[in-house]
């Protein structure tokens, strides 16, 4: 508690006004993070396997190399903040950023990494199938498996999940002192950044 008070404390220095975690199962925990303010949001579910053949993607979507600001656009867009040095990270840990794009427009966005998919947003509910669909499809080029962390309150995505064949295999809950963006058009990249 001591530490967490801390960083508490350090992000209300700089300027945070909203807290999340991504929390273990474990009650200790996440009675902690619930004295502090930050309550269950919804479960993470994760889902892992071999896709069955996804969905033809409509010819109207392409996907190119994601660009550093399209992808901070979509961010502020979907999670209220456009995340630089996150993005950075992504870059420099090797995934590889995709852009959805339709009718010159860019849509949604991926990364993947062996076998790994997220972040993915997209912009508009209808986006999220061929987003996902492109992302998945790529993912299994290169790992036998994937996986996807979804929000509980993604339900575009979990439907997705569950049609392409993949399992539940663990969770987790996401704890906030208050909702944030359009979690229902995101899927994170993992705990260590949301």
């Amino acid at each position: 508690m001591p530490l967490l008070k801390a960083v508490w404390a350090a992000g209300q220095d700089a300027g945070a006004t909203v807290f999340f975690t991504w929390s273990s199962v474990d009650s200790a925990a996440m009675a902690s993070y619930m004295k502090l303010g930050m309550v269950p949001g919804y479960p993470i579910l994760l889902f892992e396997g071999a896709p069955r053949k996804p969905p033809p993607v409509a010819s109207a979507y392409d996907v190119e190399t994601l660009e550093k600001s399209e992808a901070m656009a979509l961010d502020q867009e979907i999670r209220g903040t456009g995340r630089s040095v996150d993005h950075d990270f992504f870059d420099n840990w090797g995934l590889q950023g995709r852009q959805v794009i339709r009718a010159g427009e860019v849509v949604g966005y991926y990364y993947l990494g062996k076998g790994g998919i997220g972040p993915v947003a997209w912009k508009k509910p209808q986006h999220g199938e061929p987003t996902l669909t492109l992302a998945c499809r790529e993912a299994a080029t290169t790992a036998s498996q994937i996986r996807l962390s979804i929000p509980g309150i993604n339900h575009a995505a979990l439907r997705y999940a569950f049609d392409a064949g993949l399992r539940l295999t663990s969770f987790a809950h996401f704890l906030t002192s208050a909702p944030f963006g359009q979690m229902a058009q995101y899927l994170p990249s993992g705990p260590g950044l949301y």
